[in-house]
């Protein structure tokens, strides 16, 4: 787990994950989002996709496992999530996550990150902004 200290303005951390059949049912059923675009192969070949699309909350989800595990790690109440779906992705994808630091606020214990994610084809797929505050504070 990281304290305020521990972050510098450019810090960056990268993560990967590919978006399973398995993680695409589970979401579906957790969410209860069981359309066309997402489950269909037969009514996503009509699509200008020509395949399932994955769900974009997935995306943030993927985040949540992020912060909570990898970075910050557990020591951190998310404020804020900005998010901007700029292209699909579809299932079987690998995304890859770039988190970069971008402000810090010591006196309130407040971490600033953006987040861009590609896909193997290294296409935009993400960009969001996430304000968190460090519950641990400083050491």
């Amino acid at each position: 787990m990281y304290y305020i200290n521990d972050f510098e303005v450019g810090y960056k951390v990268t993560y990967s994950e590919v978006a399973t059949e398995e993680m695409h049912l589970q979401f579906s059923k957790l969410s209860g989002d069981n359309s066309p675009i997402h489950m269909d192969e037969e009514f996503c070949k009509n699509t200008p996709f020509k395949k399932r699309i994955g769900y974009a909350f997935l995306i943030t989800t993927i985040l949540s496992k992020i912060y909570g595990t990898i970075f910050p790690g557990g020591s951190e109440l998310c404020l804020k999530q900005k998010c901007e779906f700029k292209k699909p992705y579809f299932v079987g994808d690998t995304l890859f996550f770039e988190l970069e630091v971008t402000q810090k606020n010591i006196d309130l214990d407040l971490v600033t990150i953006k987040i861009l994610t590609k896909n193997q084809e290294d296409i935009m797929i993400f960009k969001g902004e996430v304000v968190m505050q460090l519950v641990l504070g400083k050491v």
